[in-house]
Order: structure tokens, then C-alpha cells, then sequence
């Protein structure tokens, strides 16, 4: 009889998120469950939890994302497991799961896709291109929404993913911390990190890297949430999640819907 894996799942709908929608963030960690029990890969599931997040409306990323100062719609997303996969996007404008282009990115010769040609990226790989009318089409101001993100831990194996749809009427351009390595998240073999809010305070502070090496250094998840939290101004919105071996913990310093499951597989 083989040993069971231990899996735990954390889903984060964004600092700033209404804690009253933490059903979408619990079906979000329901489907990186059964993505894993059938065998998908752990980055895989992470993945396909983020994508869920990305179709609900309530969230800032996928059909929920914000406008753009020019209307248009740019979606940053990146993936990253314990074994040195990485991929993202930046700036990628009309497609309904960035989080699923980033993932084939990872598995491309590139890193990070930006623009035009992570759009040309996208359509190469089959991925049907949505309008602007079909995204942020909710009718309700989520303007403190911030980035969706996940982390999984599956054994000795760890993964993060993020997504968002940027600042609420941003410069077409703007890039947050979300596509950027060791700002908005981070793996290794001793953990994952995924940060949410001010995508250009979390990128300064390179936030997940630094957090994952707290991981390293043996420090409980439930005291690396309020000390990274720490770093950051009480004005300036921030959130966390973070599993490792020996535990996991979430919070934000703004209300966020978040959510956190175990099982053995």
C-alpha cells in the first residue's frame, strides 16, 4: 500500500475582494482537487483553479478584468512550480484565460510574452480571442478587486499561479507584479507564495521571493502573512498566501476572499 500525498489547496480572490464571495474562491480550490486527483500535474491544477477564478465576474481577471484609460483590456498572468517551471504574460489583451496561455508559455522556449506578440502567441496555440464587450461586462464596480491567485503544495511538490486584470483605468501598458519572477509569486521545493495589491509596491519589494526564503529560513506561514504584510504601508492594499511543508496561512490587510482545503490523495 502506497503512502498518501498530502494536498493542500489555497485560492485568494485579491486584496480588496468581498469576503462574501469566498464560494468562488472555495470552487476555485474544488477544481485544482479534482484536477489533481485525475492526475493532472500540480501546476496544471493550480492553473485550472486560477481559470475559474478568472470566469467568475466578480473577480479582476479573465471576463471580469478592468478597462484600461483607452477602453481596451490587458490581462497579466503567470504560473511557476517547484521544479523551475515558469511562464507569463503581460499586457495581453482579449483572450478569456491569460492563466492558460502563461501555462503554454511555460512550456515554449520564452519566459514572458508581452503584448501584441503574446496575443499572436495565443491565437497560434488555438486560443479563441474575446472582445471587449464580453469581459468586465458585470455592470458592478469592483474597483478595489485586485489580482486571483493560487497555491498548491502536493506532496513534495509546490505551485503557484496569478492573474489579474491590472488597475482600473491604468495607461495601456502598465505592467504589475503578477508576470514578473519573485514579485507576485514564487515556488520552490520548500513552498509557494502568491501576493495580491499594489502591483508596483510588490514588485519593488520583489515580495515573493523574499517571502518564499522565510519559508527557507523554517518560519511558520502563520507568521509570514502578517510580516510581509508588515512590510508594506497600512495605505497600501496587500495580501498573501503561503504553503509549506509544515503549514499554510492567508490573510490581507483589506477584506479578501480566500480560502484553504486539505486532503490526502
Amino acid at each position: 500500500m502506497t503512502d498518501k500525498k498530502k494536498i493542500v489547496v489555497l485560492t485568494h480572490g485579491g486584496a480588496g475582494s468581498d469576503p462574501a464571495h469566498a464560494d468562488g474562491t472555495a470552487i476555485a480550490g474544488q477544481m485544482c482537487m479534482m484536477s489533481l486527483q485525475t492526475g493532472e500535474s500540480i501546476i496544471d491544477a493550480a492553473c485550472q483553479a486560477v481559470a475559474t477564478l478568472e470566469d467568475d465576474g466578480r473577480f479582476n481577471a479573465g471576463i471580469g478584468s478592468h478597462k484600461r484609460s483607452d477602453g481596451t483590456v490587458e490581462m497579466d498572468a503567470s504560473c511557476m512550480n517547484s521544479t523551475g517551471t515558469f511562464g507569463a504574460v503581460a499586457a495581453l489583451d482579449g483572450f478569456k484565460n491569460p492563466i492558460h496561455v502563461a501555462r503554454l508559455v511555460s512550456q515554449s522556449e520564452y519566459r514572458v510574452l508581452a503584448g501584441r506578440g503574446a496575443a499572436e502567441f495565443a491565437l497560434n496555440q488555438g486560443f479563441q480571442p474575446i472582445t471587449p464587450d464580453e469581459i468586465a461586462n458585470t455592470g458592478k464596480d469592483f474597483s478595489t478587486t485586485d489580482t486571483v491567485g493560487c497555491v498548491v503544495q502536493a506532496g513534495d511538490e509546490f505551485a503557484a499561479a496569478l492573474s489579474t486584470g491590472g488597475i482600473d483605468e491604468a495607461i495601456p501598458g502598465r505592467v504589475g507584479d503578477v508576470p514578473l519572477i519573485g514579485c507576485g509569486l514564487y515556488a520552490g521545493p520548500a513552498g509557494a507564495v502568491a501576493a495580491t495589491g499594489d502591483g508596483e509596491a510588490i514588485a519593488m519589494q520583489v515580495t515573493a521571493l523574499r517571502a518564499y526564503q522565510l519559508i527557507e529560513q523554517g518560519m511558520d506561514p502563520k507568521v509570514i502573512v502578517p510580516t510581509v504584510t508588515g512590510w508594506f504601508k497600512e495605505s497600501t492594499a496587500f495580501g498573501l498566501i503561503v504553503v509549506s511543508k509544515t503549514g499554510f496561512a492567508g490573510g490581507s490587510n483589506r477584506g479578501m476572499a480566500w480560502t484553504a482545503s486539505e486532503m490526502a490523495l
